[in-house]
């Protein structure tokens, strides 16, 4: 069976983006086919945004990407804005040395009712599409996206009583570690992540507070940098999202940015997103999964960055590809950001 689904409608096209993005969007979605990342923005309300708002997308699939196409649906009640930036970002799209994509179709989407721009004609979405895009994406192990993206929040939050009772102990038992012990207990953290790929059986809440108490170390982050593969990636995302969900705010942080990290090559963008706002500080992984999702870095590239040499290797890779790193900042709005939703040429189940 390929990972390949055939878009056939417009009816098919819209109820095949929020299986993309992983929830149903608001604002304008840019979807590649053959190539090229799939992407969010909200809709400019002053002409400032509006020239970030189509810098950010040229930049993104007229430079950084090549799609042979791009359907552009334009989602909101607003019908002259979503019209306007439809417009605006058609005509930026469109270039006359023939590396331009083909441009089409331009929807814009209220509800379930949408008008083609192009063809000036209308419809409404029909249920069966909406059917046979939920059972292909279930095939490809696809999870039913959420209805908004603050559901994607909500499920990132759990009960952390358990663990953190326990949390002491073991970060006492981590602190009083030599050299060699901390690298038997990052050994340790590989094997049990390699042991969840294999059963997918979650962590009891000893081992969990073992796992946030040596998640500090450099090697054990290593450990589990280096297992990220955009094949192991689904795994290792229901891994640390459900360490995330019972982990304590102040032990957090580490678990959070390996779940960005883990969704970004999964194609969970939105997901990504998510998991960097749970931060309460700036995280070098998390810097570098902001940056792969706001200049729509191929997740092949960051997956060849990590094998040599993890840390470092990731930054400097990072630093190629952004001059600008330093502007983040650490109270990022994941819903306001000129940023990518999509998370790279492959995070679609189709258009490759």
């Amino acid at each position: 069976m390929t990972n390949v689904i055939n878009i056939s409608s417009h009816d098919e096209l819209i109820a095949s983006i929020p299986h993309t993005l992983g929830f149903t969007p608001q604002g304008m979605v840019c979807r590649a086919f053959g190539g090229g990342p799939t992407a969010r923005l909200d809709i400019p309300e002053s002409p400032a945004e509006m020239d970030e708002f189509l810098r950010v997308l040229s930049d993104v699939y007229l430079h950084q990407h090549h799609p042979e196409r791009v359907a552009l649906v334009a989602y909101g009640e607003d019908g002259p804005g979503c019209l306007q930036a439809l417009a605006a970002l058609g005509e930026a799209l469109v270039r006359s040395d023939g590396r331009a994509p083909e441009v089409g179709p331009i929807l814009w989407v209220n509800g379930e009712h949408w008008t083609d721009v192009l063809e000036g004609t209308r419809g409404t979405v029909d249920p069966g599409a909406r059917t046979r895009m939920d059972a292909e994406f279930a095939l490809l192990g696809r999870v039913m996206p959420v209805d908004r993206r603050e559901d994607l929040d909500a499920a990132m939050q759990g009960d952390p009583t358990a663990v953190a009772q326990l949390l002491p102990a073991a970060t006492a038992r981590i602190l009083e570690m030599d050299a060699a012990s901390r690298r038997s207990e990052a050994e340790w953290l590989g094997e049990r992540l390699d042991q969840f790929g294999r059963d997918r059986e979650y962590l009891v809440d000893h081992d969990a507070a073992r796992v946030l108490a040596v998640m500090h170390d450099t090697g054990a982050r290593d450990a589990a940098e280096t297992r990220m593969s955009r094949e192991h990636a689904p795994i290792l995302s229901e891994f640390w999202g459900d360490t995330v969900r019972r982990a304590p705010s102040e032990v957090r942080d580490a678990a959070a940015a390996m779940l960005a990290f883990s969704s970004y090559p999964d194609g969970k963008g939105a997901r990504a997103w998510v998991a960097i706002d749970q931060l309460t500080a700036s995280h070098p992984l998390a810097d570098l999964v902001t940056i792969a999702l706001e200049r729509a870095i191929d997740p092949r590239e960051m997956e060849r960055a990590i094998r040599p040499a993890p840390s470092g290797a990731l930054m400097q890779h990072a630093a190629l590809h952004d001059t600008h790193a330093h502007e983040r900042r650490p109270d990022h709005d994941a819903q306001n950001s000129p940023g990518l939703d999509g998370a790279g040429p492959d995070s679609s189940a189709f258009g490759r």
